[in-house]
């Protein structure tokens, strides 16, 4: 097939034909059968003789007795418009407006091969551009004839012969339009029904467009509805026009010749352009940066640019006849090369990095593109080459990828890169059946050497220490700063676990023997967990975690020493992890609650005050004591949320006991280091006193010992603050701690609580009891007063009774209540001194 259309593709081959002795009628009535517009009459050798019409039928005298009865060979045209087959389609449409042809035979070698119409030639142009922008009203076409619905067909007829028209528009009783065509009229002289009216045969609604609606619109109206004529409607929706094929024909004809006219303008624009472009392809040849070489097809130099010698050093003179191997730097072995030219003869391109030698022998990298130039066979002319000098950018990416996979503090493997060798440690282990070990390193309180000794002291260890870690890592090992203060050690080929453990002694010895950081003599510290591939973990992730889960292990045994993983950690790390996420819940689900332990007058056994004391009991795992999750809470600054919970509701409930004529003493809440250091502590708990009408003298606030001494975090101020709203502090586990008694008097506390470790064993042990005596007398001497907590037995109440301290809480006296309980305890307590004030007020 052609790639330009012609009459060919288009053409009706199967024609409706019949024999030249078949009358009007007999035509007509086959014509209307068919749902044809023209029909062939043909001899009985095939010869066309002519050709008869809708609008040979509309030229008939309807009137004469013996029209329809006349032969049709008679009544037809002849010669017949004979077109060839392969007339292209802008030329066809050319002759059916010239010629104002509606039909035409299409042949090949002289015989009949189909007939083509003016409807075919309408429907198969595809020029939506043209009819896209072409409008109805620029058509010239006879205006619109409107008939009433009482005429008839006869009249119908007449009318359309007078004006040469092949419809007519019919306004109907009830204002809407019909349509009667040519093709209608012939249905009816076939049927006989001439005598008809309009509004009978007619066909409804009048389908149409806006004069402002493009061709494009009408064609595709004419296409959807089968329909060879269409309505211009004015504004006021009457007929103007009835468009048919030959006027849309008429339309493109004029399309096509001002697109003709526009070909020959382009084309002589781009000869212009073309003579412009070489001109300035010769130019950016000469100008770009990047340099260009070209080639015959054997590799021997034909051209070189400029930035071709100033990248290379070789100047045009000294390139030309030469081989492109001569910038060869031997960096890339021959398979390179191989494989380059296999892609450019099978592809016709390549593309890549390469290292060449210059002129004056440094070496640089360059990213080339290699095209080949073929001829209209297919054969290589010549290859064109473009490069660039990606030196530089070579360097810095080479930086960037140092950067991303390594600390910029120290310099070792970072978490990413460390995983990665880790992930190809554990794979040549389990190929070669070897041991692996991951030593997990975490510094121990090197917060407090950042807080104490300033960013840079710390950064000055960090760097110590990696430089140790280097220097102790065996041969093949592999140490990596993960983040913070937190390393790892990577040892391949372990024999042995006692080999393990003699290494992280060593680095255990190794960094606690640093000393003098930004010249201050300091002691630093560490805990290191183990994990073994393959017992361990047989991923290098499972590795990792479970080394670190080891490393927390040895700081809950006190520090400075190593621990190897086993499987009931990692069941006590599950376990904590689904604590954690019950614990960010607690709060919302209302799990928590406040109980109540009273403190007593020791010589007295009254109530003079409580301890607010947070109880969690879980909907599945029941009651869990505090040492299990306030640790969690304080390690995700939960602390925060459920300190200030527990605050809000321990004020609720003394202003509510105060309300009843209840006198529950002044009630401690325990408060973290967190709490403290969060935002305004002060400015939160005075706002909550005011918000239940609380006065402060009701409130106790107990702080640990190791929090109250951390002076550089500004805490002594905070205290102050506190101290200033009337807020009793108190010191909570004393002697627990590394207390300093000279900033101890400074502190704004005005008591102390002996920590239940130290009565315990009072009776037992002397040495617990003289540093009971001890804490009594420092804080006696301080004009502090003292609580002691944990007191079980009647014997430790005389104890420190008789020692001078007057108040205490236990399970002596009382274990923590919930809050009702507690309240039951002050209504009993006060219902006893009502009878004892009733009793004295009798004698």
């Amino acid at each position: 097939m052609s790639a330009t259309p012609t009459l060919e593709h288009i053409a009706s081959c199967d024609l409706l034909a019949c024999p030249p002795e078949w009358s009007v009628a007999q035509a007509i009535q086959c014509m209307v059968a068919a749902c044809r517009s023209a029909i062939v009459v043909q001899d009985e050798m095939g010869e066309v003789l002519g050709i008869w019409t809708e609008a040979d039928a509309l030229a008939m005298d309807a009137d004469e007795p013996d029209a329809f009865e006349r032969a049709i060979v008679e009544a037809s045209h002849a010669p017949t418009v004979r077109l060839p087959h392969d007339m292209s389609l802008s030329r066809a449409m050319v002759e059916f407006r010239h010629r104002q042809l509606r039909y035409a035979l299409v042949e090949r070698q002289g015989l009949p091969l189909g007939i083509v119409t003016q409807t075919d030639i309408v429907l198969s142009q595809g020029v939506e551009a043209f009819l896209g922008v072409k409008r109805v009203s620029t058509l010239e076409a006879p205006p619109a004839r409107c008939l009433p619905p009482t005429a008839t067909l006869a009249e119908a007829r007449r009318t359309m012969r007078q004006h040469q028209l092949t419809a007519l528009a019919v306004a109907l009783e009830s204002g809407e339009y019909g349509i009667v065509t040519l093709r209608d009229v012939l249905r009816c002289m076939a049927e006989g029904r001439q005598a008809q009216s309009l509004a009978e045969v007619c066909r409804r609604p009048l389908i149409g467009v806006e004069a402002s609606a493009s061709l494009l619109q009408a064609r595709r109206l004419l296409q959807q509805h089968k329909i060879r004529h269409l309505a211009v409607f004015d504004a006021a929706g009457a007929p103007q026009q009835l468009l048919g094929f030959d006027d849309i024909i008429r339309g493109m004809e004029c399309e096509f010749m001002e697109e003709l006219r526009h070909a020959l303008r382009q084309r002589d624009e781009a000869i212009s352009q073309s003579r412009h472009n070489l001109l300035l392809a010769d130019k950016v040849f000469e100008s770009t940066l990047e340099g260009i070489v070209i080639t015959d097809s054997q590799g021997v130099i034909q051209s070189v640019n400029p930035a071709f010698s100033r990248i290379t050093g070789y100047s045009r003179e000294e390139s030309l006849g030469q081989r492109t191997s001569m910038l060869k730097s031997g960096r890339q072995p021959p398979e390179f090369y191989q494989q380059m030219w296999r892609g450019l003869k099978e592809d016709g391109r390549w593309q890549g990095e390469v290292i060449n030698r210059r002129k004056g022998g440094l070496l640089y990298t360059e990213h080339l593109s290699i095209t080949a130039i073929r001829d209209a066979s297919g054969q290589c002319l010549h290859y064109v080459a473009v490069f660039s000098d990606i030196t530089q950018r070579k360097q810095a990416e080479e930086r960037l990828h140092f950067l991303a996979n390594h600390d910029v503090l120290t310099g070792l493997p970072n978490r990413t890169l460390f995983l990665e060798t880790l992930n190809g440690a554990v794979a040549r282990a389990r190929a070669a059946r070897e041991g692996l070990a991951l030593l997990f390193i975490d510094l121990d309180r090197f917060k407090l050497v950042n807080d104490t000794m300033g960013h840079l002291a710390g950064d000055q260890l960090l760097v110590r220490i990696s430089q140790l870690l280097c220097k102790l890592a065996q041969p093949g090992a592999m140490a990596a700063r993960l983040s913070g203060d937190e390393f790892a050690i990577m040892l391949e080929k372990v024999e042995s676990v006692a080999h393990v453990a003699n290494c992280a002694q060593a680095l255990l010895e190794a960094i606690s023997g640093l000393s003098g950081a930004a010249g201050q003599e300091l002691f630093i510290s560490a805990s290191i967990g183990i994990s073994m591939f393959p017992d361990d973990g047989q991923a290098a992730d499972v590795l990792l975690v479970n080394a670190d889960t080891a490393m927390y292990r040895a700081k809950e045994r006190g520090k400075n020493g190593f621990q190897f993983y086993t499987a009931d950690m990692n069941a006590r790390a599950i376990e904590r992890l689904k604590l954690e996420y019950s614990l960010h819940r607690a709060l919302a689900l209302r799990e928590f609650e406040v109980w109540y332990q009273p403190k007593v007058a020791l010589d007295s056994m009254r109530i003079v005050g409580a301890e607010a004391l947070l109880r969690w009991r879980h909907p599945e795992l029941g009651d869990i004591p505090p040492s299990r999750f306030i640790p969690i809470a304080e390690e995700g600054a939960l602390i925060v949320q459920i300190g200030a919970w527990v605050l809000e509701t321990a004020c609720a409930d003394i202003r509510r006991w105060q309300r009843a004529g209840l006198e529950p003493g002044r009630v401690a809440v325990n408060v973290s280091g967190r709490q403290l250091k969060h935002g305004n502590f002060a400015a939160q708990v005075e706002q909550t006193l005011r918000r239940h009408g609380l006065d402060s003298p009701a409130l106790e606030l107990e702080i640990t010992e190791s929090v109250a001494m951390e002076e550089s975090c500004g805490m002594g101020s905070v205290l102050a603050r506190l101290k200033a709203l009337g807020i009793y502090l108190s010191i909570d586990d004393f002697g627990t701690g590394y207390s300093s008694l000279s900033y101890l008097k400074r502190l704004p506390v005005r008591g102390l609580k002996i920590d239940r470790s130290f009565i315990a064993e009072l009776q037992q042990d002397k040495d617990d009891a003289a540093i009971t005596q001890a804490i009594i007398s420092i804080a006696r001497s301080l004009g502090l007063e003292v609580v002691a907590e944990g007191v079980e037995e009647e014997a430790q109440r005389r104890f420190l009774l008789s020692q001078g301290c007057l108040c205490a809480q236990g399970f002596l006296f009382s274990p923590p209540l919930p809050r009702a309980e507690f309240e039951a305890l002050l209504r009993d307590q006060q219902l006893q001194r009502a009878r004892l004030a009733h009793d004295v007020t009798l004698e």
